[in-house]
């Protein structure tokens, strides 16, 4: 099995396994989501990988933060640190990160540091051009940009361009749209303030 297929199967066992841990059936998360159970159910199988955009709508709907799909990546992908980081430690290496979510080498979200209940740092890569997906979640986020320009455009049309350095403060419960504006790969470092009472996305 492919790496590429491996991210998708993971990702749709884990959304099932949430899914029934809530009670509920794909006609349930159809009806919440808005998408399809046909859709809901390749998801789940492995046979389709949601957007981004997508994503959000389901972790909403399962009450979790899109940080609990992380999954430690594989020891080829990352030779120079086969383990991951010990549970407790305080340095955690670059390629000791966990995947997020993937599809097509336009959009990378990995995760840092997932193991607080209240905050969590992950890091975005865009790549590919002119790449955008929206979001809308219930914490607050504070983003830097490391490498690279991006834009992000609050529902309200407030627009604000960011480069490389640039620091930006998203409220909870704002819909944005993130736009990549590099021809070459755009990084952030995403740190999220979790409402303990709900973290989940939309």
């Amino acid at each position: 099995m492919n790496d590429h297929r491996e991210v998708p199967e993971l990702l749709g066992s884990t959304l099932r396994d949430l899914r029934l841990q809530h009670g509920l059936t794909l006609r349930d998360m159809a009806d919440k989501t808005g998408l399809s159970t046909g859709f809901l159910s390749k998801v789940e199988r492995g046979f389709s990988q949601p957007s981004i955009n997508n994503l959000h709508k389901i972790c909403y709907v399962l009450h979790i933060a899109i940080d609990d799909l992380a999954t430690p990546q594989r020891d080829s992908q990352r030779p120079e640190h086969p383990h991951p980081a010990a549970p407790g430690s305080p340095l955690i290496k670059k390629g000791q990160r966990s995947l997020i979510y993937s599809v097509n080498h336009m959009v990378k979200l990995e995760s840092i540091f997932s193991a607080s209940s209240s905050y969590k740092l992950d890091v975005l890569t865009l790549t590919g051009g002119k790449v955008e997906y929206a979001s809308k979640h219930r914490y607050e986020e504070v983003g830097i940009v490391s490498q690279g320009r991006m834009e992000i455009q609050f529902e309200t049309g407030q627009t604000y361009l960011m480069d490389e350095g640039d620091v930006l403060q998203i409220p909870a419960d704002t819909e944005h749209t993130v736009r990549n504006l590099s021809e070459s790969p755009c990084v952030s470092f995403w740190f999220k303030l979790m409402d303990q009472g709900d973290d989940g996305e939309l």
